[in-house]
């Protein structure tokens, strides 16, 4: 039996709500599920003892318009979130979720996008843009005020930095060095204070791409 269920935080402990319609498919529950994402967290699978016995976590992330799939959840509130959503914030993995609720937790199938997130919304197309150009204009001082111009305005776009940034080869960054190393050093606050606690993770992208930016 499948049943979709609410995830949210009390006084800092994770509680569970489970709608009362059940679906004798996962397939049948997803379906349901995705005509309301943002009311529910996921599916949870109940067992003949009706004991839950794991959830599925859909892909969709909960901020905003974002169109990148959801992999991982803010730690506290439990939102869903991508990778460029979460950034700079404090998250949990499935595994680790798995391990705080105490049941196992998977990511349901991909849903093919329609309507509202068929097309990207300006972050992303931002970040397409500051990735593609990021290694041939990054020594030119206008095109880096122009990016912290963009990076202030919309946050979100900074996912264009860690590709951009993350794509360089060891030769291009000792060619680059400087101008990256200024770059850093001019990005707005908020990105230059999330790229500075990602060091913490220097194998994470964008942990990359702040050493590489010389923080």
């Amino acid at each position: 039996m499948f049943r979709l269920i609410q995830l949210h935080a009390r006084h800092g402990i994770p509680r569970i709500g489970v709608d009362p319609d059940g679906y004798g498919t996962e397939r049948g529950a997803l379906a349901r599920f995705r005509e309301t994402p943002a009311t529910f967290f996921g599916v949870g699978r109940f067992d003949g003892q009706g004991r839950l016995a794991e959830i599925i976590m859909d892909t969709v992330c909960t901020r905003g318009e974002c169109a990148h799939p959801a992999d991982m959840v803010h730690s506290e509130t439990f939102q869903r979130l991508c990778e460029t959503c979460a950034f700079g914030l404090k998250v949990l993995t499935v595994a680790q979720l798995a391990t705080r609720l105490g049941v196992s937790v998977r990511l349901a199938p991909a849903l093919a996008r329609s309507g509202r997130h068929a097309a990207p919304d300006e972050g992303c197309t931002a970040s397409n843009r500051i990735a593609r150009e990021l290694a041939a204009n990054v020594s030119d001082p206008k095109w880096r005020k122009e990016l912290c111009i963009q990076l202030a305005r919309n946050p979100t776009s900074v996912n264009g930095l860690l590709i951009g940034v993350g794509a360089l080869s060891h030769r291009d960054v000792l060619d680059l060095y400087p101008a990256l190393c200024t770059l850093g050093a001019q990005l707005p606050l908020a990105v230059h204070a999330d790229l500075v606690r990602a060091t913490g993770r220097p194998l994470s992208p964008a942990g990359v791409a702040a050493l590489r930016l010389g923080l």
